[in-house]
């Protein structure tokens, strides 16, 4: 009898063998898509409580000078605003604008909340990889990603508190919110396109607000590094 059965098996098997999408979940896909492809030049707006500039990134140039202002001029800004910007030449690779860098935010265990024909909303606890500060925040938060079913990548993703919460006992955070838009680089892959956050509070019995938009524009593929993997996160 065995043999009889064995082919029985075998054409039970062959569709989940030959179509193995079926049991791929539009996130699960989403944090498959390919992360490597070119290096991009980019235009930056920024508009934050400390500086409202613009300026170009591009990846290709040494570590620190990545960033150049473009307005206002370097030399008009004082205080807050030039600490923002010396800030922002040390921290700006020009790597970290691709959406897949939210992949290592995103639990095994997020739910799915709603779903139409194009795309997947998942909410869960965001996780705040090593750094323990860190974690003292995300705990309290709730993240959101919305993925695309039609060609496997993020769309959006953000991060609100959902109530006040105390990160730590001299530190309470009325409002915190972080939403990033994503839109498709000319290789596929999704950047963060517009980010907008917004936190306030009060540590140390002093209120604080911070508040930044960003936006990216006018991409432009670098071909020195088309065959790099400076695009990746």
């Amino acid at each position: 009898m065995r043999p009889l059965c064995l082919p029985r098996l075998s054409l039970i098997a062959l569709p989940l063998l030959a179509f193995p999408a079926f049991a791929e979940t539009p996130l699960a896909a989403a944090l498959a898509a390919p992360t490597d492809g070119p290096a991009y030049r980019f235009d930056l707006k920024l508009d934050g409580t400390d500086l409202k500039a613009e300026a170009q990134v591009d990846p290709s140039l040494p570590e620190g000078e990545r960033l150049t202002l473009i307005s206002p001029a370097a030399d008009t800004l004082d205080g807050d605003a030039a600490e923002r910007l010396v800030e922002l030449k040390e921290n700006t690779s020009g790597d970290k604008i691709w959406c897949s860098n939210f992949n290592q935010n995103i639990p095994a265990d997020a739910k799915m909340v709603s779903e139409s024909g194009e795309a997947a909303v998942y909410s869960f606890t965001p996780l705040p990889g090593e750094d323990k500060e860190t974690a003292k925040v995300y705990k309290h938060l709730t993240g959101r990603v919305t993925v695309s079913k039609d060609a496997p990548g993020i769309l959006s993703f953000e991060m609100f508190a959902e109530k006040p919460f105390k990160p730590a006992m001299v530190a309470k955070v009325d409002r915190f919110s972080m939403k990033a838009d994503c839109a498709r680089a000319p290789d596929g892959r999704t950047y963060v396109q517009t980010l907008a956050m917004d936190v306030s509070g009060n540590a140390m019995m002093q209120p604080f607000s911070q508040s930044e938009r960003r936006e990216v524009t006018n991409l432009v593929a670098l071909p020195a590094s088309s065959d790099t993997a400076l695009g990746q996160p």
